[in-house]
């Protein structure tokens, strides 16, 4: 059966570096392993948006016992122009236990030894930004000590 229509392209929305704290161990709860990891700051660059990121969001990451992990952040960037975007990721971490557990810990990882992939969500109500709102949203991310950093893409039909 041929698909319904041709499959969207990605374009490169923008790239995210963020510094972290050290994650606060919640525990062993109902659903798994709880860690908060909070967002000190950052820098964003690409051609739709340039800012930073504002201090105060954090990750509430779930972890399996295979570390496995799955993220769910909310934080803020301001735009270079002053527009407020809020930004909420959803992802998996994954790979073999051994990498993950390196990450964990800190250690300098390959970041092709592993996947981590995001949903990413903006809302903003800066006119010049509210096209984002409705774009689906997908990123590419790696971890190192005391930082995260992504690519953001958004879909695109191809013409």
């Amino acid at each position: 059966m041929e698909p319904l229509s041709p499959p969207p392209t990605l374009t490169h929305l923008f790239t995210l570096r963020c510094a972290v704290d050290p994650p606060m161990e919640i525990g062993h709860g109902p659903y798994g392993r709880r860690r908060c990891v909070p967002i000190k700051s950052g820098i964003v660059t690409g051609k739709y948006l340039t800012g930073e990121v504002v201090p105060g969001g954090a990750d509430f990451m779930l972890v399996e016992e295979d570390q496995t992990t799955h993220v769910d952040t909310n934080y803020v960037i301001k735009s270079d122009d002053g527009a407020y975007i809020y930004i909420r990721t959803e992802g998996t971490r994954s790979g073999p236990p051994e990498v993950l557990q390196a990450l964990m810990e800190g250690d300098g990882v390959d970041p092709n030894s592993y996947w981590f992939h995001l949903h990413v969500k903006l809302e903003t109500g800066y006119e010049k930004y509210r096209w984002m709102n409705n774009r689906v949203i997908v990123g590419r991310a790696t971890r190192a000590r005391g930082e995260v950093a992504y690519d953001a893409y958004f879909l695109e039909n191809t013409m």
